[in-house]
């Protein structure tokens, strides 16, 4: 009996003397973790060669409606590579529209899936909407930073430099404001929009102004 009350008592002390471990930022996470890089590209693959009409417009899995995507189990499947209130924007399919409506500029230069924060009712870590200022902050993050063309770069560089063409980044601005905010009861049609990187590690960078 002596001997265990020593034993559990030498334990309280080393673990009351062991030294704290800093906790890392949390780094991005949404949709299944599973999904592997290659599984995602054959999705992406069979969902363009499945809807070839409307000069590519089809491809655009962000542009459909929700009667639209539940009637689209592809769809579906594309739009669950993200996490909750986020939409993945897949340059190989994605659309700027306004003006002369066109499709991602050069997506061979960019990563396979960009994850891009939705707008939601109340304020997020990761999304938020400034009244006063008129002012959409939207965070966005690469799916699969191993894959990223752009991972050597630094900060903002790893997406920036990779973008293919600047125009492009309004589809990451449209994405931030989809619908104009209606589904989560806001009206973001004249909103500036101000764009963060996540990370690998879980820090953030400044990555785009859009007034």
């Amino acid at each position: 009996m002596r001997r265990a009350v020593l034993w559990i008592t030498l334990m309280a002390v080393v673990l009351a003397t062991r030294p704290a471990v800093a906790q890392r930022p949390a780094t991005p996470a949404g949709g299944s973790t599973s999904l592997s890089f290659e599984q995602v590209k054959g999705w992406i693959e069979a969902y363009k060669a499945a809807h070839p009409g409307n000069r590519g417009k089809d491809w655009d899995i962000n542009a459909k409606t929700p009667s639209q995507i539940a009637a689209d189990p592809a769809a579906e499947q594309l739009l669950s590579i993200c996490g909750k209130d986020q939409r993945p924007v897949i340059p190989l399919m994605a659309w700027e529209y306004g003006g002369s409506d066109h499709q991602w500029v050069n997506p061979q230069k960019s990563a396979l899936v960009y994850c891009v924060h939705t707008p939601v009712k109340n304020p997020s870590p990761n999304w938020r909407y400034d009244a006063a200022s008129d002012q959409v902050t939207a965070d966005v993050y690469v799916k699969f930073p191993d894959q990223n063309p752009c991972k050597n770069q630094q900060g903002a560089s790893q997406v920036a430099a990779c973008i293919g063409d600047n125009t492009n980044f309004e589809i990451f601005v449209d994405t931030a404001s989809i619908n104009d905010g209606h589904d989560a009861g806001l009206s973001l049609d004249n909103a500036s929009t101000a764009l963060k990187l996540i990370l690998p590690d879980g820090t953030k960078a400044h990555l785009w102004d859009d007034k």
